[in-house]
């Protein structure tokens, strides 16, 4: 009789306490600058108090709440300095994986950036603040898959959060729908020409745009 595989386990309670929270996060259900207080959160999910405490102590690691001493806990609002960091990870980041693409993205591939731009263009239309996001963030992660590079995708997942979050409330400038669309239009164009300085030009002045906006939107 040949050796059956294992059944997968559940996942933890834990793990569910930080996908749950992680998703409430990014989808603003909890706010910003709120103080939460942990045994409600945990009485709303239906769990104990040990496995929200274990999902907020990895979300606090990623800089997604923050701790408040005999109060509870926060979703943090951002610095100048906080997005000055995580814009510079992602132009280095983002700058070498479309380089390392350039060469050999297939039409499928670029069909699958059009794509996503296509979905970003109907929320823009629909004026779905959520699936604009969502498809957003789709459009950027597409570079990392493209680089058929899973361990990329994975390192990138938490700066991309943060990302997420911030970019909330730059996308209620006026217009900024189009012109996120517009930009992103440039760069697979750029793609299409296989050129590394127009690429390169066109995520990089991408990317600056999206963190002057950030900037300008965040409180004083």
């Amino acid at each position: 009789m040949s050796k059956l595989a294992k059944i997968d386990k559940p996942a933890s309670l834990s793990t569910i306490a930080y996908d749950t929270l992680r998703e409430s996060i990014l989808s603003f259900h909890l706010k910003q600058n709120v103080v939460y207080n942990e045994m409600t959160v945990a009485q709303e999910l239906g769990l104990s108090r040990t496995p929200v405490r274990e999902a907020l102590l990895k979300l606090s690691s990623q800089g997604m709440v923050t701790f408040l001493p005999r109060k509870g806990f926060i979703v943090p609002s951002y610095t100048l300095k906080d997005v000055e960091e995580i814009f510079e990870l992602r132009q280095i980041v983002e700058i070498a994986v479309l380089k390392k693409i350039a060469t050999s993205i297939t039409p499928q591939g670029l069909k699958v950036l059009k794509d996503s731009i296509k979905i970003q263009s109907k929320a823009a239309q629909n004026n779905d603040f959520h699936k604009f996001m969502l498809s957003d963030r789709e459009f950027h992660n597409s570079f990392f898959k493209l680089a058929d590079n899973k361990r990329l995708v994975a390192v990138t997942n938490n700066f991309q959060d943060l990302c997420h979050i911030m970019g909330a409330s730059a996308l209620k400038v006026e217009n900024r729908y189009e012109e996120l669309i517009q930009e992103h239009k440039i760069i697979v164009k750029a793609l299409e020409s296989k050129e590394l300085s127009k690429i390169e030009k066109a995520i990089f002045q991408h990317l600056a745009f999206v963190k002057k906006v950030v900037m300008m939107t965040l409180e004083p």
